[in-house]
């Protein structure tokens, strides 16, 4: 090989290898850049099983308690006593029409806020009565169809309107209260997208209690869990791979208390 055929394939060479240790020098100074987690992640996932079919359970708010189930005994002896009149029990016990409770129940609501009500649930066979006097009495007010429909909630009464919600957020705030004065920490709250996912983020590590306080409808039941969270310093993609999973069946790698209980029947 001729002197300077080699003379140019050494300087190659060294150009090669110089950019190849810029680029692993440039790779440990992001690695050493980067910033260790040093908060946690819980992805939580609620799920039923109903009969032998397993669903999500959407739309339910979940709390996060600092503290072991054995730091918070007093608080989950007085949620497991703790019962709240149901949905449709509730409703009934207000004088609503099947009509409106048929309406929550398909949209799982505890007020008549949580979904846009709809022409036809005014005007037609599907008729809510309560939402059509509501929507009557707008129309003389307004003058307009579309107002009367957008604001037609004002005109309900208040125990149609949101007197569940609000009975129930009070036995709640009551259960955080009492939470936070035993831990004497904040108590941090999520709710369940329509896959039965939520996040709670930017944890402090430690060992915490998750629990929904108040049992939450499934079909036929309510199910109330307490369960035991160990959370370590991590980032969200780590914790979207190992999923906390809570169910109405036990599972013996979960430590939970999981109180089910059937929905009673509503007389009045």
């Amino acid at each position: 090989m001729k002197p300077e055929v080699v003379s140019r394939s050494f300087g190659s060479f060294m150009i090669g290898a110089f950019v190849m240790s810029l680029l692993v020098a440039s790779e440990l100074v992001t690695h050493a850049q980067l910033p260790q987690a040093t908060r946690g992640v819980i992805r939580l996932k609620v799920k039923f099983k109903s009969g032998e079919v397993t669903k999500e359970l959407a739309r339910k708010r979940f709390f996060l308690i600092k503290g072991a189930l054995d730091d918070n005994k007093s608080l989950i002896e007085k949620i497991k006593q703790t019962e709240v009149t149901t949905r449709d029990c509730y409703y009934r016990s207000k004088g609503a029409s099947e009509a409106l409770i048929k309406w929550l129940k398909e949209g799982d609501c505890e007020s008549v806020y949580c979904r846009a009500i709809e022409e036809k649930y005014v005007i037609g066979n599907e008729a809510v009565p309560e939402f059509k006097a509501a929507y009557d009495e707008g129309l003389r007010d307004f003058k307009s169809p579309q107002l009367a429909r957008h604001w037609l909630t004002v005109n309900l009464p208040a125990d149609i309107r949101d007197g569940y919600y609000n009975m129930k957020q009070q036995t709640i705030n009551s259960l955080i209260k009492q939470a936070e004065a035993t831990s004497g920490r904040a108590v941090l709250s999520i709710m369940t997208d329509r896959k039965g996912t939520a996040y709670f983020t930017d944890i402090e590590p430690g060992v915490y209690t998750i629990s929904n306080l108040l049992g939450s409808e499934t079909e036929t039941a309510s199910v109330l869990w307490a369960c035991e969270r160990e959370v370590k310093a991590t980032d969200l993609a780590i914790a979207m791979r190992r999923p906390f999973t809570l169910s109405n069946k036990k599972d013996p790698k979960v430590k939970c208390e999981i109180i089910e209980r059937p929905l009673p029947v509503c007389v009045h």
